[in-house]
């Protein structure tokens, strides 16, 4: 119970430091002498400093409290298709590094791994001047995990060659901290709960749109990974544009519309986001040819998120990924969805764009790390 107690508390200070300790009895309803005695013991820990005291006001004076600043910190790490994301941060989510690095040449595992390596040696002796100790490692990557192994699962035509590398094998040794990592979808859905367009609601499904296409399933609050971790991979769905079995990218697909349109004359070393965003643009601008490849690919996704409306009858859809939250591509989605669904879910654009994927992998990161702070703290 004292460590229930301690955890709520903790928790508490938090949210809403600095806080005083009749405060922390208001807000979770513990009695004022516990919450007295726990405040005691996690001074005692070195985890909860006075903060100044409260004035202004009759009667007794109290004291704020506040969590050490040198209680620890975490690192969060997004394996993005074109660029290494590292964000640093105390266990308030305060950043005190942010950097961003392009992945090294040849971009291949192996040198994925070693580039991840050195840059978490790099940012633990930084961040331990100051910060205490690395408490937790949130790494986002592009490929399916497995919720039992943290192992990253290959599949067959993925876009990104850093989703096929291991970051448990690359960061071996390095850290006795948690290393926590999650597919890139699931965590901007996580993102977007917490932080984005889905805080009102606690089941909903995030639909990733780029050069891939998945999908992040929260239902209850919890999110979903299936038995193996590839639950929400709904590029795999037989729909009118694709075979059964065959992965679909909204950006590949209007990329291969354009080129068949003349809209690209050459399909050499092109990028297919980039190339599906220039028809976007020419959407938006009225060129009709690439309204109508914008409305044919709308349509597709809508019948992949009308079979998941279906079967799971989500609050919320958001869209999200880089060219997800297009407006051009928000219309004909939705009309598929409305036409096809039996219940149609609203269906909008996520609020958090690119960085969802980092901020989901903090947030996984800050979560473990302030659960498991009291524990480490005890150790000798």
């Amino acid at each position: 119970m004292r460590e229930l107690t301690d955890q709520i508390v903790l928790d508490a200070v938090f949210d809403r430091a600095p806080i005083t300790r009749a405060e922390i009895a208001q807000v979770t309803g513990i009695s004022k002498t516990t919450v007295s005695e726990s405040v005691r013991r996690l001074e005692g820990m070195k985890l909860l400093l006075p903060a100044g005291e409260q004035r202004g006001r009759q009667g007794r004076v109290g004291t704020y409290y506040q969590v050490a600043a040198d209680a620890g910190f975490v690192i969060a790490v997004d394996l993005h298709p074109s660029e290494i994301r590292l964000c640093a941060t105390d266990l308030f989510g305060r950043p005190f590094l942010e950097s961003t690095h392009q992945p090294d040449q040849p971009r291949d595992p192996d040198h994925i791994a070693r580039q991840l390596r050195a840059l978490i040696t790099k940012t633990i002796s930084q961040g331990t001047v100051g910060h205490g100790e690395l408490l937790a490692i949130g790494v986002s990557v592009a490929n399916p995990v497995d919720p039992r192994t943290s192992a990253v699962i290959p599949l067959e035509d993925t876009p990104y060659p850093e989703g096929v590398f291991q970051p448990q094998e690359a960061l071996a040794g390095l850290t006795d901290a948690p290393l926590l990592v999650e597919n890139d979808v699931n965590l901007a859905a996580v993102a977007e709960r917490w932080h984005g367009a889905a805080r009102e609601v606690d089941s909903f499904a995030y639909v990733f749109i780029g050069a891939g296409m998945g999908m992040g399933l929260i239902l209850g609050d919890q999110l979903i990974q299936g038995a193996r971790g590839v639950a929400g991979e709904i590029g795999y769905l037989s729909v009118s544009s694709q075979p059964s079995g065959t992965p679909h990218g909204f950006a590949r697909a209007v990329a291969e519309a354009g080129f068949r349109a003349g809209k690209r004359p050459d399909k050499a070393d092109v990028d297919p986001v980039t190339v599906a965003r220039d028809i976007l643009r020419r959407a938006d601008e009225g060129d009709a040819e690439a309204q109508a490849i914008v409305e044919e690919e709308g349509r597709t996704i809508g019948e992949a998120i009308a079979t998941v409306c279906a079967v799971v009858d989500p609050d919320l859809v958001l869209l999200g990924g880089p060219i997800g939250s297009h407006p051009a591509l928000l219309a004909p989605v939705r009309a598929a969805v409305n036409t096809l669904a039996p219940l149609p879910a609203p269906v909008e654009a996520g609020a958090l764009g690119d960085a969802a994927p980092l901020r989901g992998a903090l947030a996984v990161a800050l979560r473990r790390a302030r659960a498991d702070l009291r524990g480490r703290a005890k150790k000798p």
